[in-house]
């Protein structure tokens, strides 16, 4: 569903729009790049953004924590571009169409790219540092700042749970398809039991942390290759950097994407880039526990998006976007391919 006229002038009052084109490879959110012409005749470009009020069922709160990352990054030495959201006429920064669909609108970051298939060692390099980078300058932003916007979402036991039920409750008759996976993903309760463990204890410090440092969620300069923005802020809540960089990990690591069939392997030299950028980016405020259990957090991580992957199909590819009856299956199976080949 592309914007329609009354939402592109809620934002940008009375322009001409010249080209809507969907951009962004995101499972859960609709994106736009919108080019328009100005009533001065200024051609300009911006992103427009559905926001999946399914998923996020406070858009206010979403946005409520975006803007409050946007101003402490803006006081401080962060050297990176800032996604600040752009404000509708009315001054909000959510517009509510006919249809309760909520529109946000951001900075179209010109000139960039997001590192999505196959990174180089050096792009895997200078996206973590980026990342590493944008956990440092949260630090010193009080974790009572932004909040809960998905309950759950990386809450081990709550992931478990719902997996358990999925299988349990089988609402679409897929369970018997699936034993080969189901047994996998069983035989990863150990690792799950690790990081509930560390974060119950008090181990891992709770931080503001991203939650989707994915591959497509950093922008990258085709002049020259360095990290521009961070992007896609929804998911910002107290959590564990061992999340951010599994993911991390989880789509810069493989030879091959998540949605493609066959077998996974790692690519040494990028997983390494990873781990030397995200910590040149951190410096000194990793804790030696967050240091320890990195990789724990990457086998995690890969653990539990094949493990949500399988939870949506077993229960009927109701949270994400699919192309085929059989997508969130191929997706887990490629999660659990990648997870053999990580590192103990």
């Amino acid at each position: 569903m592309l914007p329609e006229p009354h939402i592109v002038h809620a934002f940008f009052g009375q322009v001409e729009a010249l080209q809507e084109q969907p951009c962004g490879s995101g499972n859960i959110n609709d994106t736009y790049l919108l080019t328009f012409r100005t009533p001065a005749g200024q051609k300009r470009q911006s992103i427009l953004q559905r926001l999946n009020h399914r998923v996020f069922a406070r858009p206010d709160a979403v946005m409520r924590n975006i803007q409050s990352v946007a101003k402490h990054l803006q006081e401080t030495d962060y050297p990176l571009d800032i996604l600040t959201p752009i404000p509708t006429t009315e001054g909000g920064t959510l517009y509510q169409d006919a249809r309760h669909q909520y529109w946000r609108a951001f900075p179209y970051f010109a000139h960039t790219y997001a590192p999505e298939r196959l990174p180089t060692s050096e792009e895997a390099w200078e996206a973590a540092r980026a990342y590493g980078l944008f956990l440092k300058a949260l630090a010193s932003l009080p974790v009572a700042a932004v909040e809960e916007t998905i309950p759950h979402f990386h809450e081990p036991r709550y992931r478990w749970a719902a997996f358990e039920a999925a299988v349990t409750q089988d609402v679409v008759g897929r369970a018997v398809r699936v034993k080969a996976e189901i047994t996998q993903i069983y035989e990863q309760r150990a690792t799950f039991e690790a990081i509930a463990h560390l974060i119950e204890t008090g181990q891992l410090p709770v931080r503001i942390v991203h939650n989707d440092t994915k591959a497509g969620n950093v922008l990258l300069s085709r002049h020259n290759g360095k990290a521009i923005a961070v992007i896609d802020w929804d998911t910002l809540m107290p959590g564990t950097v061992l999340s951010d960089f599994g993911d991390m990990v989880r789509t810069f690591a493989p030879d091959r994407y998540e949605d493609d069939f066959g077998e996974v392997e790692i690519r040494p030299m990028v997983l390494q880039a990873l781990e030397e950028g995200f910590l040149e980016g951190m410096g000194s405020t990793l804790s030696p526990a967050e240091q320890q259990h990195l990789h724990l957090g990457a086998r995690w991580i890969v653990a539990e998006q094949a493990l949500r992957f399988l939870t949506d199909y077993l229960n009927g590819d109701i949270y994400y976007k699919i192309r085929y009856p059989e997508h969130n299956l191929v997706r887990a199976r490629n999660q659990l391919s990648l997870l053999a080949r990580l590192p103990l």
